[in-house]
Protein backbone atom coordinates (compact mmCIF):
# COMPACT_ATOMS: atom_id res chain seq x y z
CA UNK A 1 0.00 0.00 0.00
CA UNK A 2 1.52 3.27 -0.78
CA UNK A 3 1.74 5.32 2.38
CA UNK A 4 1.39 9.47 1.53
CA UNK A 5 2.39 11.65 4.07
CA UNK A 6 1.49 15.58 3.98
CA UNK A 7 3.70 18.14 6.39
CA UNK A 8 1.16 21.18 6.43
CA UNK A 9 -2.73 20.74 6.61
CA UNK A 10 -3.76 24.12 5.24
CA UNK A 11 -4.71 25.21 1.78
CA UNK A 12 -2.30 23.18 0.18
CA UNK A 13 -2.13 20.25 2.53
CA UNK A 14 -5.89 20.00 2.74
CA UNK A 15 -5.94 19.88 -1.05
CA UNK A 16 -3.00 17.89 -2.00
CA UNK A 17 -4.63 15.04 0.70
CA UNK A 18 -8.23 15.37 -0.54
CA UNK A 19 -6.77 15.14 -4.39
CA UNK A 20 -4.69 12.09 -4.01
CA UNK A 21 -7.64 10.32 -1.80
CA UNK A 22 -9.64 10.85 -5.10
CA UNK A 23 -6.60 9.79 -7.55
CA UNK A 24 -5.80 6.89 -5.13
CA UNK A 25 -8.42 4.64 -2.98
CA UNK A 26 -6.00 2.54 -1.56
CA UNK A 27 -2.88 4.68 -0.40
CA UNK A 28 -2.82 5.38 3.00
CA UNK A 29 -2.97 8.81 3.73
CA UNK A 30 -1.73 11.38 7.00
CA UNK A 31 -1.85 15.03 7.28
CA UNK A 32 0.34 16.20 10.21
CA UNK A 33 -0.95 19.70 11.32
CA UNK A 34 1.68 21.93 13.74
CA UNK A 35 -1.79 24.01 14.28
CA UNK A 36 -4.84 23.24 16.29
CA UNK A 37 -6.86 23.42 13.29
CA UNK A 38 -6.73 22.21 9.45
CA UNK A 39 -8.61 23.25 6.41
CA UNK A 40 -9.43 26.46 7.75
CA UNK A 41 -9.71 30.16 5.60
CA UNK A 42 -7.04 32.01 6.55
CA UNK A 43 -8.11 34.94 4.44
CA UNK A 44 -11.42 34.61 6.05
CA UNK A 45 -9.77 35.92 9.47
CA UNK A 46 -10.14 39.70 9.02
CA UNK A 47 -13.79 39.08 8.78
CA UNK A 48 -14.22 37.44 11.51
CA UNK A 49 -12.04 39.83 13.85
CA UNK A 50 -15.02 42.59 12.60
CA UNK A 51 -17.84 40.66 12.93
CA UNK A 52 -18.51 39.97 9.00
CA UNK A 53 -18.14 35.87 9.38
CA UNK A 54 -20.19 35.76 12.85
CA UNK A 55 -19.03 31.93 13.84
CA UNK A 56 -15.50 30.32 13.97
CA UNK A 57 -16.76 27.30 12.62
CA UNK A 58 -17.90 28.89 9.22
CA UNK A 59 -13.92 29.67 8.95
CA UNK A 60 -13.59 25.50 9.34
CA UNK A 61 -13.66 24.06 5.45
CA UNK A 62 -13.23 20.60 6.55
CA UNK A 63 -12.96 19.51 9.77
CA UNK A 64 -10.42 16.08 10.71
CA UNK A 65 -13.69 13.95 11.36
CA UNK A 66 -14.77 14.86 7.84
CA UNK A 67 -11.69 14.18 6.67
CA UNK A 68 -11.73 10.55 8.29
CA UNK A 69 -15.53 9.50 7.36
CA UNK A 70 -15.78 10.79 3.98
CA UNK A 71 -12.00 10.70 2.53
CA UNK A 72 -10.69 7.72 5.19
CA UNK A 73 -7.46 10.30 5.59
CA UNK A 74 -6.53 11.06 8.73
CA UNK A 75 -5.09 14.24 10.53
CA UNK A 76 -2.73 14.69 13.32
CA UNK A 77 -3.12 17.64 14.68
CA UNK A 78 -0.54 20.06 17.15
CA UNK A 79 1.99 17.34 15.44
CA UNK A 80 5.12 19.00 13.92
CA UNK A 81 7.20 17.91 10.84
CA UNK A 82 10.69 18.57 11.85
CA UNK A 83 13.60 16.39 10.02
CA UNK A 84 13.38 14.94 6.23
CA UNK A 85 15.35 11.65 5.60
CA UNK A 86 15.12 11.64 1.88
CA UNK A 87 17.41 9.26 1.38
CA UNK A 88 15.35 6.75 4.28
CA UNK A 89 12.45 8.09 3.26
CA UNK A 90 11.14 8.84 6.48
CA UNK A 91 10.51 11.87 8.50
CA UNK A 92 10.41 13.09 12.63
CA UNK A 93 7.42 14.11 13.92
CA UNK A 94 7.47 16.17 17.38
CA UNK A 95 4.37 15.61 19.57
CA UNK A 96 3.70 16.41 23.05
CA UNK A 97 7.22 16.40 23.82
CA UNK A 98 8.05 12.71 21.91
CA UNK A 99 9.53 12.45 18.87
CA UNK A 100 8.66 9.58 16.52
CA UNK A 101 9.88 8.18 12.75
CA UNK A 102 7.21 8.03 9.97
CA UNK A 103 7.94 6.55 6.69
CA UNK A 104 6.77 7.22 3.60
CA UNK A 105 6.88 6.36 0.01
CA UNK A 106 5.74 10.02 -0.96
CA UNK A 107 5.99 12.77 1.00
CA UNK A 108 4.33 16.62 0.52
CA UNK A 109 5.50 19.59 2.07
CA UNK A 110 2.60 22.32 2.41
CA UNK A 111 4.06 24.55 5.52
CA UNK A 112 3.37 27.26 4.28
CA UNK A 113 4.26 31.05 5.89
CA UNK A 114 4.76 32.09 9.33
CA UNK A 115 3.86 35.73 10.51
CA UNK A 116 7.34 38.15 10.62
CA UNK A 117 7.13 39.78 14.09
CA UNK A 118 9.38 42.58 13.72
CA UNK A 119 12.49 42.13 16.25
CA UNK A 120 11.79 45.22 18.52
CA UNK A 121 11.20 46.29 22.17
CA UNK A 122 7.38 45.00 23.33
CA UNK A 123 7.14 42.44 20.48
CA UNK A 124 6.87 39.51 23.23
CA UNK A 125 4.17 41.99 25.17
CA UNK A 126 0.52 39.85 25.71
CA UNK A 127 -1.40 42.08 23.51
CA UNK A 128 0.78 41.84 20.48
CA UNK A 129 -0.94 39.85 17.93
CA UNK A 130 -0.48 38.35 14.45
CA UNK A 131 -3.70 37.44 11.81
CA UNK A 132 -2.12 34.24 10.82
CA UNK A 133 -4.47 30.97 12.63
CA UNK A 134 -7.75 30.42 13.98
CA UNK A 135 -6.82 30.71 17.33
CA UNK A 136 -5.10 34.85 16.60
CA UNK A 137 -8.41 35.52 15.46
CA UNK A 138 -10.08 33.94 18.51
CA UNK A 139 -7.36 36.04 20.54
CA UNK A 140 -8.17 39.01 19.22
CA UNK A 141 -11.62 39.13 18.74
CA UNK A 142 -11.91 37.95 22.80
CA UNK A 143 -9.96 40.96 23.77
CA UNK A 144 -12.37 43.09 21.98
CA UNK A 145 -15.52 42.25 22.75
CA UNK A 146 -17.17 44.19 25.52
CA UNK A 147 -13.94 46.57 25.92
CA UNK A 148 -12.39 50.05 24.81
CA UNK A 149 -9.58 49.53 22.74
CA UNK A 150 -7.59 51.72 20.66
CA UNK A 151 -5.36 49.31 17.89
CA UNK A 152 -1.92 49.76 16.16
CA UNK A 153 -2.05 47.87 12.95
CA UNK A 154 1.44 47.24 11.63
CA UNK A 155 1.91 47.15 8.05
CA UNK A 156 -0.44 47.56 5.24
CA UNK A 157 -0.19 44.68 3.14
CA UNK A 158 -3.74 42.74 2.34
CA UNK A 159 -3.73 41.32 5.87
CA UNK A 160 -3.34 44.92 7.55
CA UNK A 161 -5.53 46.55 5.10
CA UNK A 162 -8.01 44.05 5.62
CA UNK A 163 -7.89 44.17 9.22
CA UNK A 164 -8.07 47.32 9.75
CA UNK A 165 -11.04 48.23 7.67
CA UNK A 166 -12.82 45.41 9.51
CA UNK A 167 -11.79 46.93 13.03
CA UNK A 168 -12.86 50.26 11.62
CA UNK A 169 -16.33 48.87 10.33
CA UNK A 170 -16.54 47.38 14.22
CA UNK A 171 -16.36 50.94 15.57
CA UNK A 172 -12.45 50.30 17.29
CA UNK A 173 -10.48 53.22 16.89
CA UNK A 174 -7.45 52.39 14.67
CA UNK A 175 -4.13 52.94 13.11
CA UNK A 176 -2.43 51.85 10.20
CA UNK A 177 1.27 51.74 10.44
CA UNK A 178 3.25 51.67 6.74
CA UNK A 179 6.83 51.85 6.54
CA UNK A 180 6.40 52.84 2.55
CA UNK A 181 5.04 55.65 1.37
CA UNK A 182 2.00 53.46 0.89
CA UNK A 183 -0.34 50.65 1.18
CA UNK A 184 -0.76 48.03 -0.69
CA UNK A 185 2.49 47.72 -2.27
CA UNK A 186 2.22 45.40 -4.50
CA UNK A 187 0.05 47.49 -6.69
CA UNK A 188 0.87 50.77 -8.45
CA UNK A 189 1.07 53.71 -6.23
CA UNK A 190 -1.21 55.52 -8.33
CA UNK A 191 -3.97 52.96 -7.98
CA UNK A 192 -3.75 52.60 -4.24
CA UNK A 193 -4.58 56.17 -3.98
CA UNK A 194 -8.70 55.77 -3.58
CA UNK A 195 -8.02 52.87 -1.43
CA UNK A 196 -5.89 55.28 1.14
CA UNK A 197 -8.69 57.78 0.83
CA UNK A 198 -11.48 55.26 1.45
CA UNK A 199 -9.48 54.31 4.93
CA UNK A 200 -9.43 57.64 6.29
CA UNK A 201 -13.37 58.47 5.87
CA UNK A 202 -13.74 54.88 7.37
CA UNK A 203 -11.63 56.10 10.86
CA UNK A 204 -8.95 54.57 10.37
CA UNK A 205 -5.59 56.92 10.69
CA UNK A 206 -2.63 56.32 8.26
CA UNK A 207 0.93 56.95 8.86
CA UNK A 208 2.89 56.38 6.23
CA UNK A 209 6.89 55.88 5.73
CA UNK A 210 6.95 55.49 9.23
CA UNK A 211 8.52 52.19 10.44
CA UNK A 212 7.97 50.82 13.78
CA UNK A 213 10.38 51.03 16.22
CA UNK A 214 9.05 49.68 19.50
CA UNK A 215 6.28 48.70 21.33
CA UNK A 216 5.22 50.46 24.95
CA UNK A 217 3.87 49.29 28.10
CA UNK A 218 5.28 47.34 31.69
CA UNK A 219 3.73 43.90 31.80
CA UNK A 220 0.96 45.18 28.61
CA UNK A 221 0.50 47.06 25.35
CA UNK A 222 0.19 51.52 26.29
CA UNK A 223 1.32 52.30 23.00
CA UNK A 224 4.13 52.07 20.04
CA UNK A 225 6.79 54.46 18.89
CA UNK A 226 7.44 54.72 15.55
CA UNK A 227 11.09 55.69 13.98
CA UNK A 228 10.51 59.41 13.58
CA UNK A 229 9.58 59.33 17.20
CA UNK A 230 6.16 59.46 16.80
CA UNK A 231 4.28 57.89 19.71
CA UNK A 232 1.18 56.12 19.51
CA UNK A 233 -1.52 55.30 22.36
CA UNK A 234 -2.60 51.46 21.67
CA UNK A 235 -3.98 48.47 24.06
CA UNK A 236 -3.25 46.32 21.20
CA UNK A 237 -1.02 46.25 18.47
CA UNK A 238 -1.18 43.18 15.32
CA UNK A 239 1.50 42.65 13.38
CA UNK A 240 1.10 42.86 9.45
CA UNK A 241 3.84 43.02 7.89
CA UNK A 242 4.50 40.02 6.58
CA UNK A 243 5.11 36.16 5.95
CA UNK A 244 8.08 34.15 5.52
CA UNK A 245 7.96 30.87 4.15
CA UNK A 246 8.55 28.09 6.60
CA UNK A 247 11.83 26.65 4.81
CA UNK A 248 13.78 24.84 7.16
CA UNK A 249 12.90 21.60 5.98
CA UNK A 250 13.78 21.97 2.80
CA UNK A 251 17.22 23.64 3.09
CA UNK A 252 17.73 20.60 5.54
CA UNK A 253 16.75 17.86 3.43
CA UNK A 254 19.06 19.82 0.43
CA UNK A 255 16.17 20.44 -1.89
CA UNK A 256 17.14 22.78 -4.36
CA UNK A 257 15.66 26.26 -3.82
CA UNK A 258 14.47 28.79 -6.68
CA UNK A 259 15.69 32.32 -7.07
CA UNK A 260 12.80 33.99 -4.69
CA UNK A 261 14.26 31.25 -2.52
CA UNK A 262 11.08 28.96 -2.35
CA UNK A 263 11.41 25.44 -3.30
CA UNK A 264 12.14 24.56 -6.75
CA UNK A 265 9.41 22.71 -8.37
CA UNK A 266 8.44 21.08 -11.79
CA UNK A 267 4.95 21.57 -13.25
CA UNK A 268 3.61 18.24 -11.11
CA UNK A 269 5.40 20.06 -8.32
CA UNK A 270 7.73 17.79 -7.58
CA UNK A 271 11.31 18.77 -6.18
CA UNK A 272 14.68 17.93 -6.48
CA UNK A 273 13.81 14.44 -4.74
CA UNK A 274 11.42 12.52 -6.81
CA UNK A 275 9.56 11.51 -3.90
CA UNK A 276 8.83 14.78 -2.56
CA UNK A 277 6.70 17.40 -3.53
CA UNK A 278 6.20 20.55 -2.54
CA UNK A 279 2.89 23.06 -2.78
CA UNK A 280 1.48 26.46 -1.53
CA UNK A 281 3.83 29.68 -0.14
CA UNK A 282 7.28 27.44 0.34
CA UNK A 283 7.46 27.03 -3.68
CA UNK A 284 9.23 28.44 -6.33
CA UNK A 285 6.88 28.23 -9.56
CA UNK A 286 6.07 29.60 -13.04
CA UNK A 287 5.20 33.18 -13.38
CA UNK A 288 3.25 33.06 -16.75
CA UNK A 289 3.69 36.62 -17.61
CA UNK A 290 7.62 36.77 -17.55
CA UNK A 291 8.48 33.12 -17.84
CA UNK A 292 10.70 33.04 -14.75
CA UNK A 293 10.63 31.08 -11.48
CA UNK A 294 9.23 33.09 -8.94
CA UNK A 295 7.13 32.58 -5.35
CA UNK A 296 3.28 33.58 -5.53
CA UNK A 297 1.96 33.09 -1.74
CA UNK A 298 -1.68 33.64 -2.52
CA UNK A 299 -4.62 30.86 -1.78
CA UNK A 300 -5.82 30.35 -5.32
CA UNK A 301 -2.18 29.46 -6.35
CA UNK A 302 -1.68 26.85 -3.24
CA UNK A 303 -5.43 25.34 -3.60
CA UNK A 304 -3.97 24.39 -7.35
CA UNK A 305 -0.43 23.37 -6.38
CA UNK A 306 -1.94 21.10 -3.72
CA UNK A 307 -4.19 19.89 -6.07
CA UNK A 308 -1.43 19.18 -8.44
CA UNK A 309 0.86 17.44 -6.15
CA UNK A 310 -1.87 15.32 -4.61
CA UNK A 311 -2.83 13.74 -7.82
CA UNK A 312 0.88 13.48 -8.91
CA UNK A 313 2.31 12.08 -5.78
CA UNK A 314 -0.83 9.30 -5.80
CA UNK A 315 0.06 7.96 -9.02
CA UNK A 316 -1.98 10.60 -11.23
CA UNK A 317 -0.86 13.16 -13.99
CA UNK A 318 -1.85 16.53 -13.77
CA UNK A 319 0.05 19.69 -13.95
CA UNK A 320 0.58 23.49 -12.59
CA UNK A 321 0.81 25.53 -15.55
CA UNK A 322 1.44 28.34 -12.94
CA UNK A 323 0.39 31.60 -11.78
CA UNK A 324 -0.10 35.96 -12.63
CA UNK A 325 -0.40 37.00 -9.10
CA UNK A 326 -4.30 37.57 -9.55
CA UNK A 327 -5.48 39.60 -6.08
CA UNK A 328 -8.34 41.85 -4.63
CA UNK A 329 -9.26 44.16 -1.85
CA UNK A 330 -12.04 45.37 -0.74
CA UNK A 331 -11.81 48.39 1.56
CA UNK A 332 -15.14 49.69 2.55
CA UNK A 333 -17.10 51.04 -0.73
CA UNK A 334 -13.67 50.70 -2.85
CA UNK A 335 -12.41 47.27 -4.26
CA UNK A 336 -8.97 47.03 -5.92
CA UNK A 337 -7.56 44.21 -7.86
CA UNK A 338 -4.49 43.22 -9.94
CA UNK A 339 -3.86 40.37 -12.45
CA UNK A 340 -0.08 40.15 -14.00
CA UNK A 341 2.41 42.65 -14.31
CA UNK A 342 2.51 46.01 -12.81
CA UNK A 343 4.11 48.85 -15.02
CA UNK A 344 6.97 48.71 -12.36
CA UNK A 345 7.63 44.94 -11.93
CA UNK A 346 6.99 44.89 -16.27
CA UNK A 347 10.03 47.58 -16.35
CA UNK A 348 11.94 45.50 -13.80
CA UNK A 349 11.58 42.28 -16.32
CA UNK A 350 13.29 44.15 -19.22
CA UNK A 351 9.89 44.58 -21.08
CA UNK A 352 9.49 47.15 -23.22
CA UNK A 353 5.58 48.60 -22.29
CA UNK A 354 3.44 51.37 -22.08
CA UNK A 355 0.47 52.02 -19.69
CA UNK A 356 -2.83 53.18 -20.57
CA UNK A 357 -5.91 54.26 -18.55
CA UNK A 358 -9.44 54.32 -18.62
CA UNK A 359 -12.13 56.12 -16.55
CA UNK A 360 -15.21 54.34 -17.33
CA UNK A 361 -18.49 53.06 -15.61
CA UNK A 362 -19.79 49.82 -14.45
CA UNK A 363 -22.74 49.99 -16.13
CA UNK A 364 -24.82 51.92 -18.92
CA UNK A 365 -24.66 55.43 -17.87
CA UNK A 366 -28.75 55.43 -17.83
CA UNK A 367 -29.60 53.00 -15.61
CA UNK A 368 -29.71 54.03 -11.86
CA UNK A 369 -26.17 54.24 -9.63
CA UNK A 370 -23.83 53.80 -12.06
CA UNK A 371 -20.14 53.75 -10.65
CA UNK A 372 -17.00 54.92 -12.31
CA UNK A 373 -14.00 52.48 -12.00
CA UNK A 374 -10.41 53.31 -13.38
CA UNK A 375 -8.62 50.23 -15.82
CA UNK A 376 -5.00 50.58 -15.98
CA UNK A 377 -3.33 48.48 -18.83
CA UNK A 378 0.56 46.94 -18.96
CA UNK A 379 1.13 46.34 -22.58
CA UNK A 380 3.81 45.14 -24.91
CA UNK A 381 5.22 48.10 -26.76
CA UNK A 382 5.38 45.84 -30.23
CA UNK A 383 3.10 43.34 -30.02
CA UNK A 384 0.09 44.75 -27.59
CA UNK A 385 -0.08 41.44 -25.56
CA UNK A 386 -1.55 42.48 -22.46
CA UNK A 387 1.26 42.07 -19.73
CA UNK A 388 -1.09 42.89 -16.13
CA UNK A 389 -4.15 45.07 -15.48
CA UNK A 390 -5.64 46.49 -12.04
CA UNK A 391 -8.34 48.30 -11.47
CA UNK A 392 -10.24 50.10 -8.96
CA UNK A 393 -13.76 51.74 -8.43
CA UNK A 394 -16.81 51.19 -6.13
CA UNK A 395 -18.79 48.46 -8.31
CA UNK A 396 -17.86 45.41 -10.89
CA UNK A 397 -14.40 45.79 -10.35
CA UNK A 398 -14.25 41.99 -9.22
CA UNK A 399 -15.68 41.11 -12.83
CA UNK A 400 -13.71 43.17 -15.27
CA UNK A 401 -10.32 41.77 -13.24
CA UNK A 402 -11.21 38.40 -14.20
CA UNK A 403 -11.89 39.06 -17.61
CA UNK A 404 -8.35 40.38 -17.49
CA UNK A 405 -6.98 37.59 -15.81
CA UNK A 406 -8.07 35.35 -18.45
CA UNK A 407 -6.63 37.20 -21.23
CA UNK A 408 -3.15 37.43 -19.72
CA UNK A 409 -3.23 33.96 -19.28
CA UNK A 410 -4.75 33.42 -22.91
CA UNK A 411 -1.73 35.39 -24.35
CA UNK A 412 -4.11 37.77 -25.51
CA UNK A 413 -2.99 41.65 -27.23
CA UNK A 414 -5.07 44.55 -26.65
CA UNK A 415 -7.04 44.05 -30.03
CA UNK A 416 -7.87 40.51 -28.98
CA UNK A 417 -9.67 42.43 -26.14
CA UNK A 418 -11.26 45.29 -27.62
CA UNK A 419 -13.37 42.25 -29.77
CA UNK A 420 -14.20 40.03 -26.86
CA UNK A 421 -18.08 39.68 -27.02
CA UNK A 422 -19.09 40.15 -23.59
CA UNK A 423 -22.42 40.14 -21.89
CA UNK A 424 -24.71 43.67 -22.01
CA UNK A 425 -28.30 44.92 -20.54
CA UNK A 426 -28.22 48.17 -18.77
CA UNK A 427 -28.08 46.89 -15.06
CA UNK A 428 -24.79 45.10 -15.66
CA UNK A 429 -22.78 46.73 -18.40
CA UNK A 430 -22.75 49.13 -21.12
CA UNK A 431 -22.94 48.13 -24.97
CA UNK A 432 -19.00 49.06 -24.60
CA UNK A 433 -18.17 47.61 -21.39
CA UNK A 434 -15.16 48.57 -19.76
CA UNK A 435 -12.30 46.18 -20.36
CA UNK A 436 -13.65 46.69 -23.84
CA UNK A 437 -12.92 50.55 -23.71
CA UNK A 438 -9.91 49.68 -22.05
CA UNK A 439 -9.06 47.47 -24.79
CA UNK A 440 -9.47 49.98 -27.58
CA UNK A 441 -8.09 52.80 -25.41
CA UNK A 442 -4.80 50.37 -25.42
CA UNK A 443 -5.05 49.09 -29.11
CA UNK A 444 -4.90 52.68 -30.39
CA UNK A 445 -1.98 53.80 -28.58
CA UNK A 446 -0.36 50.84 -30.44
CA UNK A 447 -1.69 51.42 -33.96
CA UNK A 448 -0.42 55.00 -33.75
CA UNK A 449 -4.03 56.70 -33.80
CA UNK A 450 -4.43 57.78 -30.40
CA UNK A 451 -1.18 59.63 -28.82
CA UNK A 452 -1.31 59.82 -24.93
CA UNK A 453 0.41 61.18 -21.61
CA UNK A 454 -0.10 59.62 -18.30
CA UNK A 455 -0.49 61.33 -15.19
CA UNK A 456 3.58 60.79 -14.36
CA UNK A 457 4.20 62.28 -17.93
CA UNK A 458 2.16 65.22 -17.78
CA UNK A 459 3.81 66.17 -14.36
CA UNK A 460 7.15 66.08 -15.86
CA UNK A 461 6.32 67.93 -18.86
CA UNK A 462 4.30 70.76 -16.95
CA UNK A 463 7.40 72.19 -16.63
CA UNK A 464 8.21 72.14 -20.14
CA UNK A 465 7.22 75.91 -21.42
CA UNK A 466 6.63 74.38 -25.17
CA UNK A 467 3.90 72.09 -23.63
CA UNK A 468 0.45 74.11 -23.40
CA UNK A 469 -2.47 71.81 -21.78
CA UNK A 470 -6.17 72.18 -23.06
CA UNK A 471 -9.18 71.34 -21.11
CA UNK A 472 -11.99 70.40 -23.40
CA UNK A 473 -15.08 69.95 -20.83
CA UNK A 474 -17.61 72.25 -20.58
CA UNK A 475 -17.14 75.44 -19.17
CA UNK A 476 -19.49 74.76 -15.98
CA UNK A 477 -16.95 71.44 -15.24
CA UNK A 478 -13.79 73.30 -15.64
CA UNK A 479 -14.67 75.71 -13.04
CA UNK A 480 -15.59 73.05 -10.77
CA UNK A 481 -11.60 72.17 -10.72
CA UNK A 482 -8.87 71.59 -13.25
CA UNK A 483 -4.85 70.80 -14.24
CA UNK A 484 -3.27 73.73 -13.32
CA UNK A 485 -2.37 76.28 -16.73
CA UNK A 486 -4.74 74.46 -18.47
CA UNK A 487 -6.79 76.72 -20.69
CA UNK A 488 -10.50 75.19 -21.25
CA UNK A 489 -11.97 75.35 -24.86
CA UNK A 490 -14.81 72.82 -24.63
CA UNK A 491 -14.77 70.70 -27.41
CA UNK A 492 -17.81 71.97 -29.25
CA UNK A 493 -16.02 75.24 -29.63
CA UNK A 494 -12.55 73.79 -30.77
CA UNK A 495 -13.21 73.86 -34.50
CA UNK A 496 -14.16 77.09 -34.36
CA UNK A 497 -11.50 78.66 -32.04
CA UNK A 498 -8.32 76.29 -33.61
CA UNK A 499 -7.27 79.51 -35.01
CA UNK A 500 -6.27 80.81 -31.17
CA UNK A 501 -4.07 77.59 -30.87
CA UNK A 502 -0.09 77.97 -31.46
CA UNK A 503 1.24 75.95 -34.13
CA UNK A 504 4.77 75.92 -32.70
CA UNK A 505 3.42 74.39 -29.13
CA UNK A 506 2.59 71.40 -28.30
CA UNK A 507 -1.00 70.40 -26.78
CA UNK A 508 -2.38 68.22 -23.92
CA UNK A 509 -5.26 67.58 -24.17
CA UNK A 510 -8.16 66.49 -21.38
CA UNK A 511 -11.60 65.71 -20.09
CA UNK A 512 -13.22 64.12 -17.75
CA UNK A 513 -12.50 60.48 -18.97
CA UNK A 514 -10.44 60.69 -21.68
CA UNK A 515 -13.37 60.26 -24.62
CA UNK A 516 -14.11 63.84 -25.28
CA UNK A 517 -10.19 65.09 -25.17
CA UNK A 518 -9.16 61.84 -27.56
CA UNK A 519 -11.86 62.89 -30.21
CA UNK A 520 -10.27 66.51 -29.66
CA UNK A 521 -6.81 65.48 -29.77
CA UNK A 522 -7.45 63.37 -33.41
CA UNK A 523 -9.14 66.89 -34.33
CA UNK A 524 -6.32 68.80 -33.70
CA UNK A 525 -3.58 66.20 -35.35
CA UNK A 526 -5.19 65.89 -38.60
CA UNK A 527 -5.12 69.47 -38.91
CA UNK A 528 -1.42 69.42 -38.38
CA UNK A 529 -0.95 70.26 -34.87
CA UNK A 530 1.23 68.10 -32.39
CA UNK A 531 -1.51 66.69 -29.74
CA UNK A 532 -1.73 63.64 -27.31
CA UNK A 533 -4.42 62.99 -25.31
CA UNK A 534 -4.48 62.71 -21.43
CA UNK A 535 -4.89 58.71 -20.59
CA UNK A 536 -8.14 58.42 -18.33
CA UNK A 537 -8.22 61.65 -18.40
CA UNK A 538 -8.98 64.19 -15.27
CA UNK A 539 -10.45 61.38 -13.08
CA UNK A 540 -7.42 59.20 -13.33
CA UNK A 541 -5.38 62.73 -12.87
CA UNK A 542 -7.17 62.62 -9.51
CA UNK A 543 -7.71 58.53 -9.09
CA UNK A 544 -11.51 60.06 -8.32
CA UNK A 545 -14.03 56.92 -8.34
Amino acid sequence: MMRILIAGGVAAGASAAAKARRTNEDAEIIIFEKGKYVSFANCGLPYFIGGEVPELDDLLLVTVKLFQERFRIEVRLEHEVVNIDPAGKTILVAHGGVVTRESYDKLILATGCAPVIPPVPGAELPEVHTVSTITDAQSIAGELDGAQKQVVVVGGGFIGVETAECLAKRGVPTTLVEAQAHVLTNFDPDMVAPVERQLKRLGVKLRLKKGLSGITGSGKVEGVTLEDGTAIAADMVIMAVGMRPVMSLAKEAGLALGPDGGILTDDRMQTSQPDIYAAGDITDSLDLVTGRQARNPLAGSANKQGRTAGACAAGGELSYRGAQGTAIVRVGEITIARTGLGEAAAREAGLNCFVSYTSTRNHASFYPNAQYMILKLVVEEQTGRLLGAQAVGREGVDKRIDVLAAAVYARMSVFDLEQLDLAYAPPFSAARDPVLMAGMAAANIVRGVNRSVTTAQLRELQKDDSYQIIDVRRSDEFLCGGIRGAVNIPIDQLRERVGELDRSKKYILYCSEGYRSYLAGRLLTLLGYDAANLSGGYRAYTMDV
